[in-house]
């Protein structure tokens, strides 16, 4: 059940449409990079918030304070950059890769069609990737390690009742009671990307 305001499913919409927007070819960029949104954390408080221990991130150039759950989201679709500062000097920067290339998230697409959760019809061209198991616990961007969530059902994974794994490469899920009272897992749907093959060249002479 979306128990959503409809003041918070048009806040929804809305973000999901900058999102889209932003990963276009034709908008401006900035250095070099799409536009994004840069969060804080520290890493302790990283760690400790997606643990739920609660904690809080910055979003930089408003200054404004946010849960660290909002960090981890930026995450998850995107980079995370360790910055290791000691007295106030700048001594390590890492960058993590996290984001799934062009040609997986076509082909995670080309797979799944629509956002995994049942039900829900976004399509999946519109939905960011989702790690099934998470990078921060060692799980790898790869096909067999991605779903696409639409925008809500990637933020409320984690309180809404909804499991995801994967069973050899294919995406199931499993509902919550109100949905199925035996919480079984579902593969949700399987489909066949079909390739046109060039027909075979046959010599003559």
């Amino acid at each position: 059940l979306d128990d959503r305001s409809a003041a918070q499913k048009r806040h929804d919409a809305l973000a999901m449409v900058f999102a889209i927007a932003a990963r276009h070819n034709d908008m401006p960029t900035l250095g070099g990079s799409a536009p994004v949104l840069v969060v804080n954390v520290d890493a302790t408080d990283l760690v400790g918030g997606m643990g739920g221990n609660g904690g809080w991130a910055t979003v930089v150039g408003s200054g404004a304070h946010v849960p660290v759950s909002v960090a981890a989201h930026v995450g998850c679709a995107g980079t995370i950059q360790r910055v290791l500062v000691d007295e106030g000097r700048i001594i390590g920067i890492t960058t993590t890769d996290r984001v799934f290339t062009v040609h997986q998230r076509r082909a995670i697409i080309a797979r799944d069609k629509e956002c995994l959760i049942p039900g829900c019809h976004v399509p999946a061209s519109w939905c960011e990737i989702h790690h099934v198991v998470e990078h921060v616990r060692g799980g790898p961007t790869h096909t067999d390690n991605g779903v696409p969530l639409c925008w809500w059902h990637h933020r409320s994974l984690g309180t809404s009742g909804w499991e995801i794994r994967m069973d050899d490469g294919v995406p199931q899920v499993r509902g919550p009671r109100w949905w199925d009272p035996d919480e079984r897992w579902r593969t949700p749907r399987l489909s066949v990307a079909r390739l046109t093959l060039p027909a075979p060249l046959t010599r003559t002479g």
